[in-house]
Order: structure tokens, then sequence, then C-alpha cells
């Protein structure tokens, strides 16, 4: 474990809820100081009905608003894959994230994406070096029209955290095995660290000296087959982390023309490295 607070519960019920509780109250659920994409979203869609999906960025759960939220308003896509093919999604700025809508015009399993070209940083950060290259991804998966099984089709992201065999509707007790992809490749060993968190149905904490409310665990992804295996202990939105660093240098060559006091993004400029972040958030019913 890395700062994280782990914790054996033997059954699912009110006994994992209070120990969640306890955790909060005692601010034992260390907090990544890293910033990541995630999506909020109802596990459930209906035919020809709209469904809100909610991009939020921050980090260790915590939604970054105002003018921080704005500045990523021009780097930030969402895509919706679904039987029929791939669409893009329109964002709208809100207060704590972005919001878009689309209504399925069929059954079948929709996974939405979304997409954060952070740009180069010229400064260390968070423990970062600088000249990293930072790009964020954030995955959900919503079933329409009564459909049985989450989908596991890639979104053709750099670094892509799937579910394997995910029930319909995952209850506490059961367990949850990702895959790490990494350029379309099963990726793991000590450096491809997943980490599964949830705060369970605890509200946000009020009091402020409260730094995180979430129940947090970390697993090595398997070197062969990029899997990790995680109970889930209760209800709840829960994500899953994985942050991998590509040493490789490089040239962009992309469209971009971002520039910001903490990062750029234009063609032809250099970095050392790439951090690749990417979420998976699932909802677990009673």
């Amino acid at each position: 474990m890395r700062g994280f607070v782990t914790i054996s519960i033997p059954r699912a019920g009110a006994f994992a809820t209070a120990l969640l509780a306890a955790a909060a109250m005692l601010g034992l659920a260390s907090p990544g100081q890293a910033h990541e994409v995630w999506i909020e979203t109802e596990a459930s869609a209906r035919i020809g009905q709209d469904h809100e999906v909610r991009v939020c960025w921050g980090h260790a759960g915590h939604k970054e608003g105002g003018a921080r939220l704005a500045g990523q308003e021009g780097k930030l896509t969402a895509c919706l894959l679904n039987p029929a093919g791939r669409t893009a999604l329109k964002l709208a700025k809100t207060e704590d994230c972005f919001v878009a809508k689309f209504a399925p015009v069929g059954a079948g399993a929709c996974v939405v994406g979304a997409e954060l070209q952070v740009g180069i940083i010229e400064r260390e950060m968070h423990s970062i070096p600088t000249k990293t290259r930072i790009v964020m991804y954030g995955r959900s998966s919503v079933r329409v029209g009564g459909g049985r099984e989450e989908s596991t089709a890639p979104l053709g992201f750099d670094l892509e955290v799937i579910p394997v065999g995910l029930a319909a509707e995952p209850k506490p007790g059961d367990l949850l095995t990702v895959r790490v992809l990494y350029k379309g490749r099963p990726v793991g060993g000590k450096d491809v660290l997943v980490t599964a968190a949830t705060a369970g149905p605890l509200p946000p904490p009020t009091d402020p000296r409260v730094q995180a409310s979430a129940w947090s665990l970390e697993a090595m992804a398997d070197p062969q087959t990029g899997e990790a295996t995680f109970p889930l202990i209760v209800d709840g939105q829960h994500s899953f982390l994985v942050r991998y660093t590509d040493q490789t240098p490089g040239t962009y060559d992309g469209d971009r023309n971002d520039s910001s006091p903490f990062s750029h993004l234009r063609k032809g400029d250099r970095f050392e490295r790439t951090m690749y972040v990417s979420t998976l958030t699932i909802q677990v019913k009673k």
C-alpha cells in the first residue's frame, strides 16, 4: 500500500458502512494530490429519453470548479460509443463539472469517454517532473433497454481501464476485475498500480477537518493480463484509477495550440515523457 488505508471487511452491509463512516471522521483515507478526470452517470437509461453525463475534474473525489475548471474547457472532449458507432458529445460547463446529454436510440451497452489534454508542464508539480506531457481519460458505461452486461469495448484511449465480466447490476459482496490497456494491449507489473476508491452511500463530509472520505485499496495489475480484482464492499459510486508513465521522449505533432501559466501544447513542442491518468467509474446498487 502507498498511503492508503486497507480495511479487511468480512461481509458487506451496515458494518462496512460504519467502517467507512469512521474512516471519514478520522480523515484516514489519503487523498491523491494529482488531478484526474472521471465520469458520473446513472448506470441505466431508457430508449429515446435524454440521459445526463457529468464529466468531473479534480482529485480524491473533490470536484474542482470556478476558474480552475473553466481553464480545462478547451482541452476536454467527450464521446459516446454505442452499437451504432462512435459519436462526439457536446459538453456544457456547470458550477463543478461539464455536462453532456444523449438520447439512446436502441437497446444495448453504451460507453461514455472523456479525454483531457493537459499539456506539457514546465515546472515540477505533485512530484511530476518538468517536461512531462500529461493526458487524462475517464470512462463509464450505461445500459439501455434492460441490457444485462457491461460493455468491455475499448474506446481507443492510450491508457484505459475496462471492466471484465461485470454484472448488469453489481452489488456489495461481488468481486470486480478490471483490465488495464496501454495502446490496446494489457499492461501490468510494479509500475502499473490500480486504485479502487469509494465513499459508499455517505454524503460528502462537511467538517473542514476531514480531508477525504473515500476508502481506497491499491493493487498491482497482473504483468501478463493487466488485470486486478477488487471487492465491492458497499453500495455507491466506485472509481478505479491508474497512472502510467511512458518514458519515451517525443515531439507533439497534433493540432492543439494551448498555452497557460502551467502547461502548453503546440505543434513542435518537445516533451521528455508522457504521464497518462485513466479512470473507470461504476455504480454499485444495494
